[in-house]
């Protein structure tokens, strides 16, 4: 807080120093005095303390690892918990992600990520007709316990925790059977997956079941990152996160679960974009956020559920076909504004994800990537170090003031899972927004709308590679993988047996149907043969909802 004497003092110097800038200005062609960011905000050339008169450090700002948090979780930052390295991976069979997962290891990875081909969690199995040609495409093929067994062949599930980028509680059971098999305790289990907030009995017998059999995994998510490269502002990402986590908070709260039972094992899933300062400041605002919210209005006591905890992937949207190794400095310059933001844990996407999946040579890359910024740069060795920024503090104080105004219109309209239909609609008019930048040259993106190259020598130089390497270069999809999964998925149904199976599926059902947890039931499920794609025929007739293809997007069955 500054004194009023000096507050005037700096009013009128800057009042004569924003006047020569505007009279320069005049003398260049095409310059603009203001920016917009992705998010709207119009942000000036530059800010001084003025800008942050009203902002209490120990209110507003503090030390890392103390309330609220804005400067990070964690006291030390990266010098006593280092970056999570944690490449996502999946396609082809069980066999095919094992290899890759051995592979980033070996590259120096020290977290896993997978993600299987059912996006929705109601994937029909692979031998179905609806996922012809999808088998393997997307995402690694799951259909089994003998699938999952195969993927963590060889891997150890305590030294490096895997998050399961799906909502299925049939990944969750088969995850916790193979730990299980192998003799580890669930109290000392790490991990997480992808259960995002919504109000189905699936999401909830999830949290409910780790927050009292496997307490040190992460079993609530709140997927941002998805829909902010859906075309969400930065402010949307924070308010409609939070607005889910509320309501998501609520419905576990109305089950008869305490708030700082399950609330520290909710993490994020966020994005960081072009917008370099916007971005650094989003993270922080969104940990100040969290953390008053959650004491303020839920009451939650223990620090560790006041603690926003955040796994990040670089922004996608923006990569392109065109020069496609300028992705490789994109990607570079989003990890940095995560970093710098106070991240857990970072996936950086590979220059080619706008031409196929990742390759273990562009694999190899990212992980690079993260490796130089965090050994030879020094970044991550001093903690926050952008905070006190004039410029980042004012941007921190923005995006907090423009998301709670937005946190507090959901709550007016019912909360986030009732405002469901509303922040789709407020999703799609920003990602128009930005596609209409876009295309009438608004807003720059290298190779596409300016500095075009006709005669493309990027996209030459990878086309030679593709010819002479001897090695991967450019990831293409097999159908013999699918025909493969088949052959997987056909042995698991000749050996298990029928009649045991059938008794262990009725029991489920009959669990399901009185809205008793069904964890318990679905491990023994599984381990008598249960596939996926019967799990989701099971919810199909318990809840009502569809068994179909690969992916669907739809919004959440709201309880009667």
């Amino acid at each position: 807080m500054l004194r009023e004497d000096l507050l005037e003092e700096l009013k009128d110097a800057r009042e004569r120093y924003e006047a020569e800038v505007r009279r320069i200005l005049t003398t260049v062609p095409g310059a603009r005095e203001e920016h917009v960011t992705f998010s709207g905000l119009v942000v000036k050339p530059l800010c001084t303390p003025a800008d942050t008169a009203e902002t209490d450090f120990f209110r507003d700002i503090s030390f890392p690892g103390e309330y609220p948090y804005t400067r990070g979780v964690f006291p030390a930052g990266y010098l006593s918990r280092g970056l999570h390295i944690r490449q996502v991976a999946g396609f082809g069979t069980a066999e095919e992600t094992n290899a890759r997962w051995r592979f980033l290891l070996s590259q120096g990875a020290n977290a896993l990520s997978v993600v299987p081909d059912d996006g929705s969690g109601n994937r029909a199995d692979s031998d179905d007709e609806r996922v012809r040609g999808l088998v393997g495409k997307g995402g690694v093929a799951l259909d089994t316990l003998y699938d999952y067994e195969t993927l963590f062949d060889g891997i150890d599930m305590v030294r490096y925790p895997c998050h399961l980028i799906t909502t299925s509680a049939y990944a969750l059971a088969c995850y916790l059977v193979v730990a299980g098999k192998r003799g580890l305790s669930f109290t000392g289990l790490r991990g997480s997956m992808s259960n995002w907030m919504r109000p189905e009995p699936e999401c909830l017998d999830i949290m409910e079941y780790c927050a009292k059999n496997v307490p040190l995994f992460n079993a609530g998510y709140l997927d941002m990152r998805n829909v902010r490269e859906g075309g969400c502002t930065a402010v949307q990402e924070i308010a409609f996160g939070v607005g889910l986590a509320m309501s998501g908070c609520d419905a576990l709260v109305e089950k008869g679960l305490e708030v700082d039972e399950f609330l520290h094992r909710i993490t994020w899933f966020v994005n960081s974009g072009p917008e370099f300062f916007e971005e650094v400041a989003k993270f922080r605002a969104l940990r100040r956020i969290w953390a008053r919210v959650f004491r303020e209005q839920y009451g939650a006591r223990d620090p560790r559920s006041l603690t926003c905890r955040m796994h990040c992937q670089t922004y996608a949207p923006t990569l392109t076909r065109q020069q496609p190794f300028n992705n490789l400095i994109r990607s570079t310059v989003y990890a940095l504004g995560a970093i710098l933001g106070g991240i857990q844990s970072l996936h950086v996407n590979s220059f080619d994800e706008a031409l196929a999946i990742p390759t273990e040579f562009s694999a190899s890359l990212s992980v690079r990537t993260q490796q130089i910024i965090d050994l030879e740069t020094g970044i991550t060795r001093v903690i926050d170090p952008l905070g006190g920024s004039y410029y980042v503090e004012w941007l921190t104080n923005r995006l907090e003031e423009e998301a709670m105004a937005l946190i507090d219109t959901i709550r007016e309209m019912g909360g986030a899972f009732k405002a469901w239909d509303w922040m789709c609609r407020e999703i799609r008019k920003a990602s128009y927004r930005t596609q209409e930048e876009y295309d009438t040259g608004a807003r720059l993106l290298v190779g596409v709308n300016t500095l075009v190259d006709d005669n493309d020598i990027q996209t030459r130089a990878l086309e030679v590679l593709r010819e002479h390497a001897d090695f991967e270069t450019l990831h293409e999809y097999s159908a013999a993988l699918a025909e493969k999964q088949v052959a997987r998925l056909n042995k698991v149904r000749r050996e298990r047996n029928p009649e045991r199976l059938d008794g262990v599926r009725e029991e489920l059902v009959e669990t399901m149907r009185a809205g008793r947890n069904m964890i318990p039931g679905l491990m023994e499920a599984v381990k008598s043969g249960l596939t996926r794609g019967e799990f989701a025929n099971i919810k199909a007739g318990v809840y009502h909802q569809p068994a179909e293809g690969p992916y669907v997007c739809r919004p959440p069955l709201v309880l009667a």
